[in-house]
């Protein structure tokens, strides 16, 4: 009578390495950042979507009013890593039709010891490397002084592109969270409310949209808005663009100004990791908090 036990189990079969030149699911994701990307259907759908839950909801006395759009187009460009700013200064380089890429901005900010791995915890960081790299003027706007808001308005009226440091929710959009989500955004346009009695007077080259009402869209060919009628607005709204989606953020324009002022303190996390990064020794509320980045040629 034997007493052995039964057989041991087989081997596990052996874990099958790929060869190098592999497309795994890594390399097929990276492909696809910190490069320009086609503007998918999905995100002009969702920003379709937004645009109708505005008219419903958040205009008052609508019927009196029209509302008019003018937008830029920007081909996306998604992040690799803390870079958000300096992937949405590579998406203003499209508006002012410069020539460089993300990858190039990234490895300046590092050469010029404005980050380690793409952060800027500073605008006026951010205005020095489009200086260097978009050879464009950058201004940094105080939005603390007087008559800050309509000067920033002119600005995007006038088609100029504009950087703004705010606190980046799970939907990206415009949160309060004291600084700890710090994120850049690049604003591309505004949509503003206007009294139907006033529309003739202007003159706006305007279409009217085809399923959304009361909404217009100003022409491509017309290059600025009058920025009067927008500082006059009582309800107005800015598209932004930002490194971690590709769709076309749409926010209340004072909820933005009000996220940007509440940058006061950097995530104590980060601030426990000061060796990956670059941390301004004045704090983030004198260089990032009530700061905006202006472009021009």
């Amino acid at each position: 009578m034997s007493c052995e036990g039964p057989p041991p189990a087989p081997p596990p079969p052996p874990t099958l390495v790929p060869p190098n030149n592999a497309c795994n699911l890594k390399n097929i994701v990276g492909a696809v950042l910190m490069v320009p990307q086609e503007p998918s259907d999905n995100s002009n759908k969702q920003l379709r979507r937004n645009l109708k839950v505005i008219i419903e909801n958040d205009i008052p006395n609508l019927s009196s009013k029209i509302l008019v759009s003018s937008n830029k187009i920007i081909h996306p460009i998604l992040q690799d890593g803390p870079c958000c700013g300096v992937v949405a200064l590579a998406m203003a380089s499209q508006i002012l039709n410069k020539e460089t890429t993300a990858r190039y901005i990234l490895e300046t900010s590092k050469n010029n010891g404005l980050s380690l791995q793409g952060e800027l915890f500073s605008a006026y960081d951010m205005a020095a490397l489009a200086k260097k790299t978009l050879d464009c003027t950058a201004t940094v706007l105080d939005m603390t002084e007087f008559d800050s808001r309509d000067s920033l308005l002119r600005h995007i009226a006038n088609g100029h592109p504009v950087l703004v440091p705010y606190d980046g929710d799970a939907n990206n959009g415009p949160c309060l969270k004291n600084g700890y989500k710090a994120h850049w955004t690049l604003l591309t346009g505004i949509l503003f409310s206007q009294e139907r009695t006033l529309v003739q007077r202007d003159n706006l080259k305007m279409t009217e949209d085809n399923d959304l009402s009361p909404l217009y869209h100003i022409k491509p060919e017309q290059s600025s808005v009058p920025p009067d009628l927008i500082i006059s607005s009582s309800d107005v709204f800015v598209y932004g663009v930002q490194g971690k989606s590709q769709h076309v953020g749409l926010w209340p324009l004072n909820r933005l100004l009000n996220s940007n002022a509440n940058l006061r303190v950097v995530d104590p996390s980060r601030e426990a990791e000061v060796d990956q990064y670059v941390l301004p020794q004045e704090g983030i509320q004198q260089v990032l908090c009530n700061r905006i980045v202006v472009l021009q040629n």
